[in-house]
């Protein structure tokens, strides 16, 4: 693989933790922002506020499909990678699955990341 890849691989590895980050960003500055409202407006919520969450939910739906294509793209890859026997296989699958973002970052720094001459070693 290109190393202009693994980068972008890379970096697609970590916009779902930025994006989840985004998310909270913006659901804490909308509740803050409408704080006021929300107590004064005799039980109703005001329209302003779910115009403020709207960015929010759009992030974190822009992670969860970040997330699961590269799922979907990380277990396609440890099933194809003949460097590695049945139970690495395995073993990277429960991780990539079980452990999600960070199972992500950890697979992507041992087996995506690493140059070609530690492939050959």
């Amino acid at each position: 693989m290109k190393k202009s890849n693994k980068i972008w691989i890379g970096i697609l590895t970590f916009l779902p933790i930025l994006f989840l980050i985004i998310y909270f960003v913006f659901l804490f500055g909308a509740i803050f922002a409408n704080f006021d409202e929300l107590q004064n407006n005799n039980g109703e919520f005001p329209i302003d506020f779910f115009q403020s969450i709207a960015w929010a939910f759009v992030f974190l739906l822009l992670a969860i499909i970040i997330k699961i294509g590269l799922m979907i793209y990380y277990i396609i890859d440890v099933s194809d990678n003949v460097k590695n026997d049945t139970t690495k296989k395995i073993m990277w699958i429960l991780i990539l699955v079980f452990v999600g973002t960070i199972g992500s970052i950890i697979y992507y720094f041992m087996e995506v990341y690493p140059s070609k001459k530690a492939e050959l070693e």
